[in-house]
C-alpha cells in the first residue's frame, strides 16, 4: 500500500457544506484515518492571512523538495470550476513564493561567493573607509521616499522637486542618474545587485558624498568608488559568519529581505522604527508606454551602441518587463505595499504632505576591518546551506 502523505490540506470553500453535521462527521473520520499526517483545515472561498502563514510554515518545514498535488471532488469540478480554479491559484501562488528565492540562490550563488571574497580582499588591502549598518531610525512624521526606476518616476518627480528637503530620499542605483539630472540629490543610494550590469548605472559621475548602502556580495565596482559604503548584513551565510565575528564588539544587525527587491530592502531596514511611513515612486514591475525604465539608466548606456534605424532603444529595453504584471512581478508588487511591522507603505502620487519644521534621522553604524579572506574561507567550507559555491571558495588561495 502506498504510504499516506505527510501533510494534508483540507479546504471546503462552501460554508453551507462545512456547517453540515454529516460533513463534520466525515471530517472526523478522515482525521482519524490520517492521524500520522499533519492536517490543516480551512473553510471559505478565500484564504485568510493566518491560513496563508500556516500553509507557508507547512511548506517550509519540508527538508526535501516540495511537491503539491491538488485533488478535487468530481462534483466540484463539474459544478464549481471557477471556485476550484481559485483554490488552485491560491495554493500555487504560495508554492511559487517559496521557489522564487531558492531559484535565485541557485542561479547567483557563484557570483555572490566570487564577489564576496573579491570585495573582502579589496577592503583589507586598501583600508577603504567603510561602515557596517546597524539600523536607521526617524520620527513618524518624517516622510521617507524610495525611488525606483520605472517610467512613472518621470511624471512623479515633480512632487519631490517642490520641496526636496522635505523628504529623506533613498534612490535605487538604477534611478539615481535621472534624479541627479532633474536636480534631486538623494540622501542614500541602494545597490545590491551583484551583476556586472550595475557598473553601467554608475558610469556617469555621481556626487562622492552620497553614501551607498550595499553588501559584500554586491558589485565590485562600488568598492572602487570614492563614495562612502555602508555594508548591510543580508543574512547570506558569509554575512552570518562575519556577524558572529563582530558580535564580540558590535552587533551587526541582520536585515532579512524575502522580497529580493530594493523596495522590500528599505522596508526591512526601517522595521526597527516605532513608526515609519514609506512612500514609493518608480515601483511598478511593468513596462509602460513601451518603456521598461525611466530615462538615464545604465540600461540605456548598455543598449545605445546597438540602436540603429531599424532597432529603437525601446525594442531592447521593453523586454526587461512585460506590459502586464504577471507571475513573480505580480507577487513582488503586491508584497512591497504590504505593511511590515511598524512600516506603513503608500504610493507617493496623490499624497499630501504637511510642512516639516525639522526632519529627524539617524543611521547607526560601526567601523572595523573584517577578517582576511583566508580565515573566512576556512569557516565558509563548514557551511551546509547550499547558498555558497564551494568550487568558487576553493579557488581562493589559503596563503
Amino acid at each position: 500500500m502506498e504510504s499516506p502523505p505527510k501533510q494534508i490540506i483540507l479546504w471546503e470553500p462552501l460554508a453551507e457544506v462545512w456547517n453540515e453535521p454529516n460533513f463534520q462527521n466525515s471530517l472526523g473520520q478522515i482525521i482519524d484515518e490520517f492521524k500520522h499526517s499533519e492536517i490543516l483545515l480551512f473553510s471559505g472561498q478565500t484564504l485568510t492571512e493566518d491560513s496563508k502563514q500556516n500553509i507557508k510554515r507547512m511548506l517550509l518545514s519540508n527538508e526535501t523538495k516540495i511537491s503539491i498535488e491538488v485533488l478535487a471532488l468530481p462534483t466540484y469540478e463539474r459544478y464549481f470550476p471557477n471556485l476550484l480554479q481559485l483554490a488552485k491559484d491560491s495554493i500555487s501562488e504560495l508554492f511559487q513564493k517559496q521557489n522564487i528565492n531558492q531559484n535565485t540562490i541557485q542561479y547567483f550563488s557563484k557570483t555572490w561567493t566570487q564577489n564576496y571574497f573579491k570585495n573582502l580582499t579589496s577592503l583589507t588591502n586598501t583600508k577603504k573607509n567603510i561602515q557596517w549598518f546597524q539600523g536607521f531610525k526617524t520620527n513618524s512624521s518624517t516622510p521617507i521616499v524610495f525611488c525606483g526606476a520605472s517610467p512613472h518616476l518621470e511624471s512623479e518627480v515633480s512632487i519631490l522637486l517642490e520641496q526636496p528637503k522635505k523628504f529623506i530620499i533613498f534612490a535605487s542605483d538604477t534611478s539615481v542618474q535621472y534624479l541627479l539630472y532633474r536636480g534631486i540629490k538623494p540622501n542614500y543610494i541602494l545597490s545590491f545587485d551583484s551583476g556586472r550590469g550595475t557598473l553601467y548605472h554608475f558610469l556617469r559621475n555621481i556626487p562622492s558624498d552620497i553614501p551607498i548602502l550595499t553588501w559584500l556580495g554586491g558589485s565590485s565596482h562600488l568598492f572602487e568608488s570614492e563614495n562612502p559604503l555602508i555594508l548591510v548584513n543580508t543574512g547570506f551565510p558569509l554575512d552570518q559568519i562575519l556577524a558572529f565575528v563582530w558580535k564580540k564588539t558590535n552587533e551587526w544587525t541582520e536585515i532579512r529581505n524575502p522580497s529580493l527587491n530594493l523596495a522590500g530592502m528599505i522596508k526591512s531596514m526601517l522595521i526597527q522604527n516605532q513608526k515609519a511611513k514609506l512612500y514609493l515612486t518608480g515601483v511598478s514591475f511593468i513596462s509602460e508606454n513601451g518603456k521598461s525604465h525611466c530615462k538615464g539608466t545604465g540600461y540605456e548606456l548598455f543598449y545605445y551602441p546597438q540602436v540603429d534605424r531599424k532597432k529603437s532603444l525601446e525594442s531592447f529595453t521593453k523586454k526587461l518587463y512585460s506590459d502586464k504584471r504577471m507571475g513573480k512581478n505580480s507577487i513582488a508588487f503586491d508584497s512591497v505595499y504590504q505593511t511590515m511591522g511598524n512600516v506603513d507603505v503608500f504610493p507617493l502620487k496623490g499624497t499630501s504632505f504637511k510642512e516639516q519644521t525639522m526632519m529627524e534621522q539617524s543611521i547607526f553604524t560601526f567601523k572595523g576591518i573584517p577578517p582576511k579572506h583566508t580565515e573566512l574561507k576556512e569557516w565558509a567550507l563548514q557551511d551546509d546551506s547550499g547558498a555558497l559555491q564551494r568550487t568558487t571558495i576553493n579557488k581562493w588561495s589559503m596563503d
